[in-house]
């Protein structure tokens, strides 16, 4: 294979060998397996897009935004690993596909993906065309949603799920032998420059993987996340017939997850995991809603502008606390995320509701929000953001309400931790922009209750 994506014409080449290569799996695994394998290897394998040479040089490209919202890249694996899976469906599995209806939970998903059009048709000078915008986001955002609701149907569906993920966090421990100690090169030598290579790559000890991820933060939230459906598997999992290889999977995704030091997504597996441990206990859910409520309270303050986080937390006692533990585990970067929210809120501020339409709205300031929610409130304003976050979250958040606390769980159910991993990703996702996808698909997994067989 050639070494360097010089032309679009090579890109679509690989994209379209992979969607052949997907057509064939099914002679091998059973729809309930191969539709998330060929997703997730599309994730874990396809080079991300075509870059740009201008916009590799430089020391840090910040107006890259990632591959969850339409920008200057639109040919990218976002929508083809989810585009493959379910061309694959549609044709070996078409008994699915006519089982299937929409159900009222689809609402927010539907009109997020055609949100960008709307939108974009009111704009003063929207980028990219509205048209474009709305296919970008229905292929990223879309399928892998209807993907999960027509191939996560019932209990043995979301089981292999789950083991899909952990399986795709173990493939890569070649990756994270050799490029934990050399540092990331496999993209570069497979598909040419990538701009975040060396963006956060040295660790406390050796290096974090990049793989063929958008970022490295992205390797460190996928692999996390693998870890807590490992841990699930292998511990936490109550009934049911435990897998031979569950431990020692568990072991392996552990051990790549501490050793790609990612702090912030190593947190949020271990809150995740800690929930699910403690789900039978009364306390559960009041602590569930209240941070809920304090999640809500925050984000509110922070784009009002009227007391930004970054304030409280230089300026108030409890602030400078949470400031020094954070800087005493080496990441200071959580309040210089901050900052950056908060020189382009104005923007915010002028087109609350519906934004600008544009992808690269924060030019003017010469920086950029570093999360995916700050990103979308300034590109398709509140109301793109309540349907994109609130069309992933809610349906996390219904499981967990009905299956948390005062002794209410369920045997074997394993849309609890589909739910967990689904706001892991989607709390990442506030201070990240290269976010994990697949938890999209999960969330249409568990949008309405297993199917009886």
């Amino acid at each position: 294979m050639p070494t360097r994506l010089e032309n679009h014409v090579l890109l679509y080449t690989i994209y379209a060998l992979y969607t052949a290569l997907a057509l064939l799996s099914f002679r091998w695994c059973p729809p309930r397996t191969a539709i998330p394998v060929i997703f997730m290897a599309g994730w874990l394998l396809l080079p991300v897009g075509h870059f740009p040479p201008a916009e590799i040089v430089g020391s840090l490209p910040w107006w890259i935004v990632g591959l969850a919202l339409p920008s200057s890249m639109l040919a990218t694996k976002a929508w083809v690993a989810a585009g493959a899976a379910l061309l694959a469906g549609l044709v070996f599995d078409g008994a699915r596909v006519r089982a299937w209806r929409p159900r009222w939970i689809d609402l927010p998903m539907a009109l997020w993906c055609l949100w960008p059009l709307i939108d974009g048709l009111v704009a003063a000078n929207p980028a990219p065309a509205p048209w474009l915008a709305c296919l970008y986001v229905t292929g990223s955002w879309g399928l892998p949603w209807l993907i999960g609701r027509i191939w996560i149907v019932d209990a043995a569906d979301r089981a292999a799920l789950l083991t899909v993920i952990v399986g795709a966090g173990a493939v890569l421990l070649p990756v994270a032998l050799v490029e934990g100690v050399a540092g990331p090169f496999l993209y570069d030598a497979l598909y040419g420059a990538h701009p975040f290579r060396t963006d956060g790559m040295v660790r406390y000890v050796g290096y974090r993987p990049l793989a063929w991820f958008e970022n490295g933060n992205q390797y460190g939230i996928w692999i996390a996340i693998s870890a807590v459906a490992a841990t699930w598997l292998a511990f936490l999992r109550r009934g049911g017939v435990r897998s031979r290889w569950a431990w020692p999977l568990w072991l392996v995704v552990t051990a790549m997850a501490v050793a790609a030091q990612s702090v912030g997504a190593l947190l949020l597996a271990a809150a995740g995991i800690a929930f699910l441990a403690l789900r039978g206990r009364a306390i559960v859910r009041p602590v569930m809603i209240a941070g809920v409520a304090s999640v809500g309270l925050l984000g509110a303050v922070h784009l009002s502008g009227i007391v930004p986080l970054e304030h409280i937390a230089r300026n108030t006692t409890v602030g400078q606390q949470v400031l020094g533990a954070v800087r005493g585990v080496g990441r200071g970067s959580f309040t210089w995320r901050l900052s950056q929210d908060a020189k382009v809120l104005p923007a915010i501020h002028a087109a609350p509701l519906t934004g600008t339409a544009r992808w690269d709205w924060f030019r003017p300031f010469d920086t950029r929000p570093w999360g995916l929610a700050m990103l979308i409130l300034g590109q398709f304003g509140l109301i793109g953001l309540l349907l994109a976050f609130g069309g992933v979250i809610v349906p996390a958040v219904a499981v967990l309400f009905r299956r948390i606390g005062y002794g209410a769980w369920a045997r074997d159910d394993d849309a609890l931790p589909l739910a967990v991993i689904v706001l892991v990703a989607m709390a990442d996702a506030t201070l990240n922009s290269f976010v994990y996808l697949p938890a999209i698909l999960i969330a249409g997994g568990i949008a309405v209750r297993p199917r009886q067989r």
